[in-house]
C-alpha cells in the first residue's frame, strides 16, 4: 500500500492551488488525502473529506452552522474536527506526513492541528505568515514553515515554484522517515543551559557509555516544554533535569520562562527523575535596555551582546525552592534532588560575580521543609560543572532507573 499525504485546508479559496500540490506529490509515487476545511463555497477540488464530515468530526452539522455563519464561530469548530480525522488517521497508519498552505486564517487553522501531531511527523505549512514572529504558530512542535512569497491566491510563475518545492519538501521529509529504524534505548532527557553546560556534557557521556540514549533540552522555556510533551508521548524513560532555570524566570519575569505545568509532567507520568536547580542564580533579559527598573541595582553580566543576566537574591532562591518543591511533591515516581553547594551555575561558583553562598544555603533549607518526607535530598560540596558532580547525579538516574520493573 502506497504511503498517503494529507492536504488540508480551505479548498473553496484556495482549492487551485492545493489541486495543484496533489499533483506534485502523486507524480512523486505517493498517494494524497483532501480534507476540506473551506466554509465559504463549494469546493474548486474535489476533497477526499468534505467539510460536512470535518464538521461532524466536532460534533456539529455544518448546514446548521452556516445559517448564521461567522469564521469566528466556525473555524475552532472545523479545527478541532480536522483535528480529530488528522489523529485518527495517524493512529491507523493511513497517513505519514500533512501539508497546507494559507494565510492567516489557513495558518492559524493548520498549525493548531500539527501542533497536536506527534513530533517526526513530517508537517509542512506554506504560509503569508512565515517570514514574521512564528513562535506562537509552530509552538514546540517540528512545524517546518515556508514563506509563500506572494498570497496564495492563484497560481503564477512565482506561487507554482514554492508550492513545488513545498510538495518536494513533504515527499523527501517522508521518505527519509520511512528509512529510520526503532531505536531500542531508553532515551534519558536532560535539561540545560550554557552556563551549565560542561556538567551537562559529562552527565550525558557517563549516562551513553551505560548504553542510554541521550536526548538534550536547552531550557529557554520552550525547551523544557518540549522535553514534556515527548514524556506525554512516551519517548522519555527518565529525566535528569539539570537546569530547572526555567521556573525561576516565570517566577522573576525572566525571558526564559516556562510555564506552570514545568517540573509536574515527568512526576505525572511516574517516570524517575533526578532534579539539579541548575542556572537559578540567574534571570534573562533582551536587550540590556529591557531590564525592569526594579533590577536595576542587581549585578548583572552579559551572556553575549543579546542577553544579559542579573542576579536574583536570597528571597527569590526561597521562593524558588518553595515552587520547586510544590511542582514534585504529587510524583508519582522516584525523585532525588542534588545540590551542587559550590555553585549553581558557571556564574556562581567561587569567585565569580554570581558567588551567593547565603542564597545557595537558603534555597537548601527551604527546600527540606517543603520537599515531601520521600524525596531524597543529596548535598555535596561541589559546583555544578564538577565533572564528580555530574557523574554522580547520572549514576543515581541509572541506579533509580534499574530500580524500576519494566
Amino acid at each position: 500500500m502506497k504511503k498517503k499525504i494529507i492536504i488540508l485546508g480551505y479548498m473553496d479559496t484556495k482549492g487551485e492551488e492545493y489541486g495543484f500540490i496533489k499533483d506534485n506529490i502523486e507524480r512523486e509515487g505517493y498517494e494524497t488525502i483532501l480534507i476540506d476545511t473551506g466554509i465559504i463555497g463549494d469546493p474548486r477540488v474535489k476533497p477526499d473529506i468534505s467539510n460536512l464530515e470535518v464538521a461532524k468530526a466536532a460534533g456539529e452539522d455544518l448546514n446548521k452552522l452556516k445559517t448564521n455563519p461567522t469564521r469566528e464561530k466556525i473555524t475552532p469548530i472545523m479545527a478541532e474536527g480536522a483535528k480529530n480525522i488528522v489523529l485518527k488517521l495517524i493512529k491507523d497508519e493511513k497517513a505519514c506526513g500533512l501539508i497546507s498552505c494559507g494565510g492567516t486564517q489557513g495558518t492559524t487553522l493548520a498549525t493548531y492541528i500539527m501542533r497536536a501531531l506527534p513530533v517526526g511527523f513530517p508537517k509542512v505549512m506554506v504560509s503569508t505568515m512565515a517570514s514574521g514572529n512564528t513562535a506562537h504558530l509552530v509552538g514546540i512542535k517540528d512545524i517546518v514553515m515556508i514563506p509563500s512569497i506572494a498570497d496564495i491566491l492563484g497560481l503564477n510563475r512565482i506561487t507554482r515554484k514554492i508550492l513545488k518545492e513545498a510538495a518536494g519538501a513533504i515527499c523527501g521529509m517522508v521518505k527519509i522517515g520511512q528509512e529510520v529504524t526503532a531505536d531500542e534505548k531508553k532515551m534519558v532527557a536532560i535539561t540545560n543551559v550554557g552556563i551549565t553546560t560542561p556538567g551537562a556534557m559529562k552527565a550525558k557521556e557517563v549516562l551513553e557509555e551505560k548504553g542510554f540514549e541521550t536526548i538534550v533540552f536547552h531550557a529557554v522555556g520552550t525547551g523544557g516544554m518540549a522535553m514534556e510533551s515527548l514524556i506525554k508521548e512516551g519517548q522519555i524513560s527518565a529525566v535528569l533535569d539539570f537546569a530547572t532555570i526555567e521556573v525561576m524566570q516565570q517566577l522573576t519575569g525572566g525571558i526564559l520562562a516556562s510555564n506552570s505545568e514545568r517540573m509536574t509532567v515527568a512526576g505525572n507520568y511516574g517516570i524517575p527523575q533526578v532534579i539539579v536547580p541548575g542556572g537559578i542564580p540567574c534571570t534573562t533579559f533582551s536587550p540590556h535596555e529591557s531590564i525592569p527598573a526594579h533590577f536595576k541595582d542587581r549585578k548583572f553580566l552579559r551572556h553575549n551582546p543579546m542577553f544579559t543576566n542579573i542576579l536574583n537574591n536570597k528571597d527569590e532562591f526561597i521562593a524558588c525552592a518553595k515552587e520547586h518543591a510544590k511542582r514534585v511533591n504529587q510524583s508519582k515516581g522516584p525523585v532525588e534532588w542534588f545540590l551542587p553547594m559550590k555553585g549553581f551555575c558557571s556564574n556562581s561558583t567561587l569567585g565569580q560575580p554570581f558567588y551567593e553562598l547565603e542564597s545557595n544555603e537558603a534555597y537548601l533549607e527551604t527546600l527540606k521543609q517543603e520537599l515531601g518526607k520521600d524525596i531524597g535530598i543529596s548535598v555535596l560540596n561541589l559546583d555544578i560543572n564538577d565533572p564528580v558532580f555530574a557523574t554522580k547525579v547520572s549514576q543515581k538516574l541509572i541506579e533509580m532507573m534499574k530500580n524500576i520493573k519494566n
